[in-house]
Order: structure tokens, then sequence, then C-alpha cells
């Protein structure tokens, strides 16, 4: 699977928070914004592959999130992600999936 399979819109079912991949460069990294609903600052992003799977990992850093980060992984069958969101304010993780509007 290409890693460009990850640019577009996808939104987070149980809460409307959206992650648009607008670039994934040769080098893995990531021009990616969040938002929930007004855009929170993602302060790293990129892609990778782990153990065969398509990796995307985000870090956030906006009030209310520093620290909390996604890793999340794509299914080409659904063309889904899908992964853990770590809430490091309450130092939490859940399961958590994405589709592409």
């Amino acid at each position: 699977v290409s890693q460009e399979k990850f640019i577009g819109r996808w939104v987070r079912p149980d809460g409307g928070y959206v992650i648009h991949v607008r670039e994934v460069r040769p080098d893995g990294s990531v021009d990616a914004a969040y938002f929930n609903p007004k855009e929170i600052h993602v302060s790293e992003a990129k892609v990778s592959v782990w153990k065969g799977f398509n990796q995307l990992f985000i870090k956030l850093e906006g009030t209310g999130y520093p620290g909390s980060t996604y890793t999340l992984y794509y299914y080409a069958e659904k063309d889904q992600l899908a992964g853990f969101y770590y809430q490091a304010a309450v130092k939490e993780t859940f399961e958590v999936l994405f589709r592409r509007k």
C-alpha cells in the first residue's frame, strides 16, 4: 500500500474529530492538521511501516492536548484508519476509528 493512501480528510465517527493529511513526504514526515472542532496544533506527524502495517503517528501540543497522540493503521479493505488515541491529560489510551470523508 502506498503511503499516499493516508492523504485526505479522516473523520472519527464518535465525536466528529478530523485529521486532514495534506502531504506525505519521501522521508515519511507528514503535513497534517487536527480539528476538534477548531484546529489543535500538530507538533509531529509521520508515516512508517510497523510489523507490515502502514502506520500514521500524530502528536498534538494544543491547549488541553499536550503530549496526546494518535497511532493509527491503514486498513485497505475498508479504507479506514484504526488504532489508538493516548489522552495524555488523563493518561488513558482509547481504541479509535477514522473513516475517509
